[in-house]
């Protein structure tokens, strides 16, 4: 995951309790702000690690998250004072400027190269990897939502702007 598209959350302090719970200092972002289940990367030695957690919740003064896959406090002592990151998407407030593909379901797709494509019917895929369903003729093409090929969302005009990867189009027409 490229550090750029993350939202840095603040840092993580001491374990808290006999289960591996961390205490969270957040510094850019409410609590309420924040997915209370999903994944978070924190920063190990410049590497961004991701870390799946089930429970993010107040506790007094401080919040205290449960990562899956730490069960004591030895472990988790291993994290303390390391950056933590929320992936795009996983604000609840938007400010990470991430898109909702939810939202996408009957725009219209206009290609830079194809014109235009359909409508978006549905989604399929994965949380983490989304996919446009587009009705294209009485044929679907499916348009991963990428960075890279999401170009712009016109939500007046209900138009999402891509560039599909050279053949994606040509593949589901029955072309080449």
């Amino acid at each position: 995951m490229d550090r750029d598209s993350l939202h840095r959350l603040g840092r993580l302090g001491k374990p808290w309790g006999h289960q591996g719970d961390l205490c969270v200092h957040l510094e850019t972002v409410e609590p309420e702000e924040i997915q209370h289940a999903g994944s978070l990367f924190v920063d190990i030695e410049g590497q961004l690690v991701p870390f799946f957690f089930t429970k993010l919740r107040d506790k007094g003064r401080e919040l205290l998250i449960k990562f899956d896959e730490i069960e004591d406090p030895q472990a988790a002592s291993v994290l303390v004072g390391r950056d933590i990151y929320a992936p795009p998407g996983h604000l609840a407030d938007g400010s990470d400027e991430s898109w909702d593909p939810e939202e996408f379901i009957g725009c219209i797709v206009m290609d830079d190269e194809h014109g235009e494509l359909g409508e978006v019917t549905g989604l399929e895929g994965t949380d983490d990897n989304p996919v446009l369903v587009v009705l294209h003729g009485e044929k679907e093409v499916l348009i991963p939502v990428t960075e890279d090929i999401i170009l712009g969302l016109d939500p007046e005009q209900n138009i999402i702007q891509v560039r599909t990867p050279p053949g994606l189009v040509d593949f589901y027409r029955g072309q080449k």
